[in-house]
This record gives C-alpha cells, structure tokens and sequence, in this order.
C-alpha cells in the first residue's frame, strides 16, 4: 500500500489535507480486509474531529461510487429522502412523472429506526417483488417507464463504512453523510436527482440551517459527478399526511393518485416534487401535465402498471390489509393542537411493529398510526386525533402518541411542507 494507513491517520488527525490517493488507498484497503476496523475507526473519528474539505469528500464519494456495481440511466429520474414519518413522497410523485414521460429508475432501501423505506412500504402490496436481476430493471423501466428495486451491492465501500460508522459514533458528520448518500445514488445512474433533505424532530438533520448545509452539500457532490440535480428543504416536525406505516401509507398514496382527498400537506408536496423532476428533465409546462397526469388517472394507471409489472397483486391496492385491532387516542382538551411531534409518532409506530430496531427485524405490514389532527386545527376534547393500529406494545405506542400531542388555547401558525429549495 503506497500510503501507510497510520501515517494517514496522523495526517488528518492534526488536520492535514488527505489527498485523492491516500483516499482511494484507505476506503480499497478497507474493502478489500487489508486495513482493520480500528485504523479505519480511528481516521472516521479524525475526519468527524477534523472534518474534510470539499475536494477531500468529492475524492471519497467517488471512490465509494465506484468500489462496485453501478448502473447506467441517463435520460431516467429519481428523488430521494433523507428519511422521515410518514413519507410517502416516492408513492405518489414518481407514478405521476412516469406518467408525464421521464422514465423512473430507482433503488431503494429499507426502513431502519423510524425512517421508513420505500421498499417495505411496497412489499405491503400483497406479491410485491423487489428482488430485480439488472437485466429485467433495465427493460421495465424501457417498456414500463417506472421500476424500484432493492439497492443491492452498489457502493459497497460505503455498506462497509457506515456500518463502522454505526458503531463508533461518527455517523452525524457533514462530509461522511454527504459521500455516503451521493456515492449510492451515483452508482444507481439516473441522469437526473431531487433530493429531498428533512429538517425537524423526525429527521435526521434537526434545524433548517443544517438541513441546507447538506442539501448544498449533496447537489454539488451530484453535479460533479455528472447528476443533474435539486434538492428540497421540507418540514418533518411534523409527520407527512395522515398515514404513517407500511400498507397505511400505501393506501393514502393510492388515494392521492386516485384524485381522492388527503391532506394538504401531502398533495402539495407530491406535485412540487413531480414538477421539479419533470424540470430537472428539460420537459416544458410541467405544472399542466402533472395535473393533467392526476385527473385524468394516467398516474393512478402507472402505478398499476408498475406493481403489476412487479407481480404485485393491483385489486388489492385501493385497500390494502391493516391491523383489525386498533386503539382511539383523545384529546384531552379543547383548544388548538400546537404540537403533534413527528419523532414521539415516529417511535410509536415502531413500536407497534411497523418498523425496524435493528436490520433483518421482521415488520408488520399491517402496523401504524392514522392521524386525524394536524398541528393548527381545533379539536375538542375526547375528539379521536389518532387511531394506532397493530397488537405490540399497545400501552408503550398509546403513551408515545399521546406525549407527542400538545393542544393550546391559542392558534399555532401551521408550518409549510416545503421550507426552501435549491
């Protein structure tokens, strides 16, 4: 190895510049089992310390992008979420672009914590399949214009150290967030990106000047590696919709698309996404063909098409099997909600078993909350504001919900769904 990893570490520990090579050197010995876990857990911790400049990170995201498989889809779109409650984004916005002509190809994760994923929530559908050879990917997404699959061995340099990561308390920092988000979506090789960065209680970035940080972060790292990209700012202090867990979420979705009522919230945020794609693509007069695409149900129509193509069972989709136990949450008082706290909602629906502890657990597709009080409306007191469906941890999930609801005397200015965009 040209670059002694201690000497690499020694470097960045008293805040030197690593440069393109040395980076390469330390994530490929890494990979390869050259270089233990304590030397790579100890340059992760300098970095966190330290930090990276720009071209140091641009130099491992890179790296990372390019340590396996990667797929090639120029003329396709794709979004992505840095991970909230009840975010149903991918559902709703991706058949609508399908429908207005940008091919879809995405790859996608599973849930961990009280981020769900998108893969789970389709597996929700009954046959579902995400396990897609590249082969049969690349041609659906040609003949269907829309195909998400399981985000396998891509990146695996980065699997390998976010999994350290993990473990040595060095996830929360900037440039390692950033090269590990792009690094896997350039490997996925769609031409064209939003990102879709939360900001509050539910996400993983808490305030709006750090969640900025990291939207800069990741369509500069994208455009440098040839992605055309975006990113959106959006609230998640408070949970996206009504629905929050895996069949739950999909029905809201198909609601939506079936031109139905949701809340406001989430139609909004649907149709600014599927706009900013279909900009990001060059297509003109975007806001005419994403509502022609709702009204007319060719996006209802596309994402039939595409479960279908997936062995999904359709018929089952406007109403998806949920959990027939299920538990009224009141009120307590009279006034206006001020707080309906995305996080407290988010560990109450993993509670119930809608998502994941740790990896491999299993889920119920069944789980979750439907919330029908939003911050800023009026309730009365022993008004239902949340219905929890599911059999685990009844009491646990009941007191989280109701901790999470805050009801005032005074109106509470209701935040907007998107907070800023670049």
């Amino acid at each position: 190895m040209p670059h002694p990893m201690l000497d690499v570490i020694e470097k960045k520990k008293f805040g030197g510049s690593l440069s393109d090579d040395e980076i390469h050197a330390s994530v490929a010995g890494y990979t390869s089992g050259d270089i233990p876990d304590y030397q790579m857990a100890a340059l992760l911790m300098a970095i966190f310390i330290q930090g990276m400049s720009y071209g140091e990170t641009l130099a491992l995201t890179k790296t990372m992008a390019e340590s396996g498989d990667s797929y090639s889809f120029p003329d396709s779109v794709d979004k992505h979420s840095t991970g909230g409650v009840g975010d149903k984004i991918s559902l709703t916005s991706l058949p609508i672009v399908a429908a207005c002509g940008a091919p879809v190809a995405k790859l996608s994760g599973r849930g961990l914590g009280i981020t769900g994923g998108t893969i789970d929530k389709l597996e929700a559908i009954p046959g579902f399949s995400v396990d897609l050879s590249e082969e049969r990917f690349r041609k659906q997404v040609e003949a269907v214009g829309m195909a998400i699959t399981e985000a396998g061995e891509l990146a695996p340099a980065d699997k390998a150290i976010y999994a350290l990561r993990d473990t040595t308390g060095t996830v929360d920092s900037l440039p390692l967030i950033g090269s590990s988000i792009v690094s896997k979506k350039a490997a996925t090789g769609a031409g064209h990106l939003l990102y879709d960065v939360k900001c509050g209680s539910g996400a993983f970035m808490k305030t709006p000047e750090d969640a900025r940080k990291l939207a800069d972060l990741l369509v500069r790292l994208s455009e440098d590696l040839g992605v055309r990209s975006s990113a959106f700012i959006t609230d998640m202090d408070n949970p996206l919709g009504r629905a929050i867990g895996n069949a739950l979420e999909v029905r809201e979705g198909v609601e939506f698309l079936k031109g139905e009522n949701v809340p406001d919230d989430l139609a909004h945020m649907a149709r600014r996404v599927a706009v900013r794609l279909l900009e990001l693509k060059g297509i003109s007069d975007p806001e005419k063909l994403v509502e022609r695409a709702i009204s007319s149900g060719a996006a209802y129509e596309k994402l039939e098409g595409f479960v279908s193509a997936q062995g999904g069972d359709v018929k089952k989709l406007p109403a998806l099997e949920v959990s027939g136990e299920t538990h009224e949450i009141k009120a307590p008082a009279s006034g206006h909600v001020s707080r309906f706290d995305a996080l407290g909602l988010g560990r109450a629906t993993l509670a119930l078993g809608a998502g994941r502890e740790k990896k491999g657990d299993p889920l119920d597709f069944g789980a979750g909350i439907e919330v029908f009080a939003a911050v800023g409306e009026k309730v009365e007191a022993g008004e239902t504001v949340a219905v929890l469906y599911g059999s685990r941890n009844i009491e646990r999930a009941k007191k989280l919900t109701e901790d999470s609801l805050e009801v005032s005397d005074e109106p509470t200015d209701v935040p907007p769904a998107i907070l800023g965009s670049l």
